[in-house]
């Protein structure tokens, strides 16, 4: 039986992207390099993983010489806002409004932190 499919990336998607959005267009060697995960994937698992990747559109691929570089095509931007929806929907009833108070709540903000969010709410 097939695996369901997962909503978002995977954990394994999720670390190329943030390499990828922190500099592009990067090689599979190049990925790997960066990679902060430990132990790092083999060449070739790290290989099919971003094939996989490029077949559901979140990178793209350029000739480079013999190889090709990988760049995104999914925003880190949109990615960052669709996952912060899909965790209000799923865990606080569709609240993003619940979703902050439970962060606000539950960490030990300084007192900048503070100062900056009093800020926003006070559309300065």
């Amino acid at each position: 039986m097939a695996r369901p499919k997962q909503p978002g990336l995977t954990e394994n998607e999720l670390s190329v992207m943030k390499v990828l959005w922190e500099e592009a267009p990067l090689k599979i060697g190049e990925i790997l390099e960066r990679l902060k995960r430990h132990p790092k994937p083999a060449y070739t698992s790290l290989l099919t993983l971003v094939q996989a990747m490029e077949r559901k559109g979140y990178i793209a691929h350029e000739q480079d010489g013999k190889a090709y570089s990988y760049s995104p095509k999914l925003l880190e931007r949109n990615f960052t806002s669709s996952e912060i929806k899909r965790v209000a929907k799923r865990l606080f009833n569709d609240s993003p409004f619940a979703l902050a108070m439970n962060l606000v709540k539950d960490e030990h903000l300084s007192q900048e932190e503070i100062k900056q969010l009093r800020q926003l709410l006070e559309g300065e």
